[in-house]
C-alpha cells in the first residue's frame, strides 16, 4: 500500500475519539460533559507532537501592560520571545509572543458556543498587533450515538450564535476557526469577510490543525510549506467547497 494522506488526516479525528472513549470507559459518560482539565491536556499533548519544536504550548494569560486576558485554555506561542512567567505549562505571555489560542469545550449548545466566540474575541482584542489563529475546539459527545456537529451544520438564521459570528467578523483577531470533532468545520475568510461551515466528517479536525499550522507559518515564516505538503495538509481532491453547508457574510441579510 502506498502513501495515503487522506486516510492519515482522517486518523487524527479517530485518535481524539479513541482517547475520549478511553476516558469515558474509566469515568463514565456522566462526568464527560463537565469542564475538565483533562480535555485541555489531551489537546495540548497532541499539539506538542504536531507543532515544530521551536513553537511551545501552554495555558494561562496574555498580559499587555495593565490589560490582562481571562484565562485561556490553550496558548500557542513563540518561545524565543520573553515571557512574564512560566511554571511548567502555565504561562503569562506578552501579546507579541502569541501565535494562536484555543478554547476547549465538551458539549456546548449554541448559546455556549456564542459565549465562547465572545470570549475569544475579547482575548483577540488584547492580541491586536498580529494575526493569530483563534480557535474553538469542541470534543463532542462521549456517547458515540450522538452527533454534536449537526448543531453547527444548521444555518444560523437568527439568535445569539449568528450574532456572535457577525460580531467576530468585525474583530481583527476575533475567533476565526471552529471545529466539532465529529464532523463540522467553520472558518473565517477575512478577505471575503464571512464565516463558512463545512461538513467534512472525519477531516474536520485535521483541517482545523492544518489551518493552525498554515497561519503560524505565514506569521513567522516558520519553515515554508511546499506544495507537496499542502496536498498532504488539505487532502480533499476536489476541495472542501463542495461540502459547504452555509455562509454568514458580514452584511448578510436574513
Amino acid at each position: 500500500m502506498g502513501p495515503n494522506s487522506l486516510e492519515y488526516q482522517k486518523s487524527i479525528a479517530h485518535e481524539f475519539n479513541a482517547t475520549k472513549n478511553r476516558i469515558r470507559y474509566l469515568i463514565g459518560s456522566t462526568h464527560w460533559g463537565e469542564d475538565g482539565r483533562y480535555k485541555e491536556v489531551i489537546l495540548m499533548n497532541f499539539l506538542k507532537r504536531f507543532l515544530p519544536n521551536n513553537i511551545e504550548v501552554g495555558t494561562g494569560f496574555v498580559k499587555d501592560g495593565d490589560n490582562i486576558s481571562t484565562q485561556i485554555d490553550i496558548i500557542i506561542y513563540n518561545s524565543s520571545l520573553p515571557l512574564y512567567f512560566k511554571e511548567n505549562d502555565f504561562i503569562i505571555v506578552q501579546p507579541k509572543s502569541v501565535l494562536g489560542i484555543i478554547e476547549v469545550k465538551s458539549n456546548p449548545d449554541r448559546n455556549k458556543i456564542a459565549e465562547a466566540i465572545f470570549k475569544a474575541s475579547k482575548v483577540g482584542e488584547i492580541i491586536r498587533e498580529n494575526l493569530i489563529f483563534n480557535g474553538l475546539f469542541i470534543f463532542g459527545e462521549a456517547n458515540n450515538n450522538q452527533n454534536h456537529s449537526s448543531k453547527l451544520l444548521e444555518n444560523p438564521r437568527n439568535g445569539q450564535f449568528k450574532d456572535s459570528l457577525l460580531d467576530a467578523l468585525l474583530k481583527n483577531n476575533g475567533l476565526n476557526h471552529i471545529v466539532s470533532n465529529d464532523g463540522a468545520f467553520i472558518k473565517k475568510w477575512s478577505e471575503e469577510e464571512k464565516f463558512s461551515c463545512y461538513a467534512i466528517k472525519d477531516l474536520a479536525t485535521s483541517y482545523f490543525f492544518s489551518n493552525l499550522l498554515d497561519i503560524i507559518n505565514n506569521r513567522i515564516e516558520l519553515f515554508g510549506i511546499p506544495e507537496a505538503m499542502y496536498n498532504h495538509l488539505y487532502p480533499i481532491p476536489e476541495g472542501k467547497e463542495n461540502f459547504i453547508k452555509w455562509n454568514v457574510p458580514r452584511c448578510y441579510d436574513y
